[in-house]
């Protein structure tokens, strides 16, 4: 059995600094978390929060923080994507995009997400460019990894068939969903039903009570807030990431204690947001945290 990777360690404390708010259905703004400030090193760097890259066009989110620590915000940013060959040949630039800042729901912090075409399996470095808020120039690097193939179902390949809990499978939301204040109707349907449904469909795989990010509780609630706006144009479900939330005591549940549609999707993390086109193909995904806006052009593109 695969066992689900929650965030991976060796990014998580990098990604807390980009974060404010928590995974509650009333997100408030917390402090800000800080790392030691680095005494000797560049005076910013680059954090790539996606982590599963492959071939083809991917949405690549990051976040930009100086030598103390701290997030850089600005409304967009210049990126250039090296590959990185091997031996100390130098890189060559294979691609470029404006990124631009997406901000939490709660709270002033965010991160930028932009779309990058990578063609090489390997290694490559982001060069970042922006202006800071004193209006001083920002230069900072991060490197990523790119595989063959993602781990999550590819672009334009049949979502798995899930067989998911339903309000009408159990006596109360709590046991399958850990938001504090659940949207029925996110429970409606399974996702094999939904997707023999012949609409299109988005699903959000998050934990609410237990997410690591702190994004997992505001983007059901995206997702919500999607939906009101389409009705009943798509399908839209939340799939709890762990088994009986009800039950779980503590802050964070064992990673083998996944619901099956976790190890059936592949997800390597969490949050996740899949939208199907009506023939139930995967026509766009989104790791970690993703507004509305980005949902929503998704869908618009199947109409």
């Amino acid at each position: 059995m695969r066992i689900f990777r929650l965030l991976p360690y060796r990014m998580l404390g990098g990604l807390l600094l980009l974060l404010a708010g928590a995974c509650s259905a009333a997100p408030t703004a917390t402090p800000i978390p800080t790392v030691p400030p680095v005494q000797n090193g560049p005076d910013y760097g680059v954090i790539v929060i996606t982590t599963d890259l492959a071939l083809g066009m991917n949405r690549v989110v990051f976040g930009i923080v100086d030598r103390s620590g701290m997030p850089v915000r600005s409304q967009q940013a210049q990126v250039r994507a090296m590959l990185l060959p091997a031996g100390d040949a130098p890189g060559e630039q294979r691609a470029s995009a404006v990124a631009e800042f997406k901000q939490w729901p709660a709270g002033p912090q965010g991160v930028f997400s932009t779309n990058l075409d990578f063609d090489t399996v390997g290694f490559w470095q982001l060069y970042v460019s922006t202006t800071g808020p004193d209006g001083s120039s920002v230069l900072a690097q991060g490197a990523l990894q790119i595989k063959e193939k993602s781990d999550t179902p590819s672009l334009g390949d049949p979502a798995p068939t899930s067989v998911t809990l339903t309000g009408a499978d159990v006596e109360d939301l709590t046991h399958i969903t850990s938001s504090t204040q659940p949207d029925p109707d996110l429970y409606r349907l399974s996702v094999d039903q939904a997707l023999a449904d012949g609409k299109p469909l988005v699903v959000v795989f998050a934990t609410p009570a237990f997410c690591v990010s702190a994004t997992c509780g505001p983007q059901v609630e995206v997702l919500s807030a999607v939906k009101d706006k389409f009705g009943d144009k798509a399908n839209f479900i939340h799939v709890e990431v762990f088994k009986d939330p009800h039950l779980i005591q503590g802050s964070r549940p064992p990673a083998d204690s996944t619901v099956p549609s976790v190890e059936e999707w592949n997800l390597p993390t969490e949050p996740w947001t899949f939208v199907m086109d009506n023939e139930g193909k995967i026509s766009a995904k989104f790791e970690q945290f993703t507004t509305e806006e980005e949902i929503e052009a998704a869908l618009n593109e199947l109409f």
